[in-house]
Parts: structure tokens; C-alpha cells; sequence
């Protein structure tokens, strides 16, 4: 199962989306995780992770555009699970990821600039769609106000479009944030159950 993590706009949790879903599927076999942002967060989340000798480590790997299709489906080939943790604007990259990927997993914020930046993602998506149409679109509300929980209006408006949105949402909190720079996953750090909670019930629901 390839997944690829998605979104136009920067700052919704791509990446730690990306990497926690790595690891947790790391732990049910071997996994691998492809770094296709050009910022290369992942793979700085890797070099950290092995650094603290930390396990579950899934293999990590940098591919930029076109190569994340034309490369990725090779090498994903050895492992049972891949996850690619792409670009956070419109690019051949995200479109390449969306060629290889099984599911899309989209995360996305509460505001109206995150609402705002879904049009051109839909676009993007529709058209992945007519050359791959195994792809499975899943969104995601991530960095939720824990003080307010205000979800409502970006919930209508994902499911106005047609959207299938997950039950699972994922609220900003410190502690995902130190795990994450720690080379960490949630789980991994700290006691926050409401976080782990969280992350697991995201997990639970996207690879049922």
C-alpha cells in the first residue's frame, strides 16, 4: 500500500503526518518513506531518528519530481508499505506522487486561507485521477485549536465538495511538535494521551 501526503499549501502537518504514519506502519513491516519536498523535512526527521537510534526506522529515501513516480514504483516494489511526504505547493513532484500512490491523505487546517488553497488542489487531484483511478482521497483536519475545536465550517465545506473526510482529527499540540524535532514520533515522547490518541485513531482509520 503506497500512501502520499498532500496538500498545495505549507504549514498543515504534511510532514508529520507523513513520518508518524511511517512509523507506525514500520512496526507491522518493512516501510518505506520517500522524501519528496524540496525542503526535505523527512529525511531530516530520519537523520535525527537514527541518530537516537530509535525503532522502528523506515527506509528513507529523497526523490524529486517525475523520479518519485518513475523511481518510486520500483523501489516501493521491496517494501509492504511506502508512504511519500510530498511538496507542499503544485508541482510535478505532488502530481508523480499522486500517479503512485493507493491513498491520498490530505491535511488540512481550519481557516479560510487553508479552504481557499483546496480549489487548486482539486483540480490537481481530478486530474491524477485520470491515469490513476486506484486513488483513494482522504482528508484530514489537522492543527485544530485545542482551546476552541471549531471545526464545523471547514467540515461543510469539504463535504459540500464531495470529499471524504476522516472522523480521526488532530489538534496542535507541543507535544507532537518536540516529538517531531526529536526524530520522534508522539507515542515515542512524552505522556500527552490526548495526542497518541489522536495519531492512533488517525492510523486505525486510514489503514482498516
Amino acid at each position: 500500500m503506497i500512501y502520499a501526503v498532500v496538500n498545495t499549501k505549507g504549514g498543515v502537518g504534511k510532514t508529520t503526518t507523513a513520518v508518524h504514519l511511517a512509523v507506525m506502519l514500520a512496526r507491522t513491516g518493512a516501510t518505506l518513506l520517500i522524501d519528496g519536498d524540496p525542503q526535505a523535512s523527512a529525511a531530516s526527521w530520519a537523520a535525527w531518528r537514527r541518530d537516537t537510534d530509535r525503532q522502528p526506522h523506515p527506509t528513507t529515501i529523497v526523490l524529486c519530481g517525475k523520479a518519485i513516480f518513475s523511481e518510486g514504483r520500483s523501489i516501493a516494489a521491496n517494501y509492504k508499505h511506502a508512504v511519500v511526504d510530498a511538496g507542499g505547493r503544485d508541482s510535478p513532484g505532488m502530481r508523480a506522487a499522486m500517479l503512485l500512490a493507493d491513498m491520498a491523505i490530505i491535511p488540512i487546517g481550519t481557516s479560510n486561507l487553508d479552504m481557499a488553497a483546496m480549489d487548486d488542489l482539486l483540480t490537481i487531484i481530478s486530474d491524477a485521477k485520470q491515469f490513476n483511478e486506484k486513488l483513494n482521497v482522504r482528508v484530514l483536519m489537522t492543527r485544530i485549536d485545542t482551546r476552541t475545536k471549531d471545526t464545523d465550517e471547514i467540515l461543510t465545506y469539504l463535504k459540500g465538495k464531495g470529499l471524504h473526510v476522516l472522523q480521526s482529527k488532530v489538534c496542535e499540540r507541543v507535544a507532537v511538535r518536540r516529538a517531531v524535532g526529536e526524530g520522534a514520533i508522539v507515542q515515542e515522547f512524552g505522556k500527552d494521551v490526548n495526542a497518541i490518541s489522536e495519531i492512533e485513531v488517525f492510523f486505525e482509520e486510514v489503514t482498516k
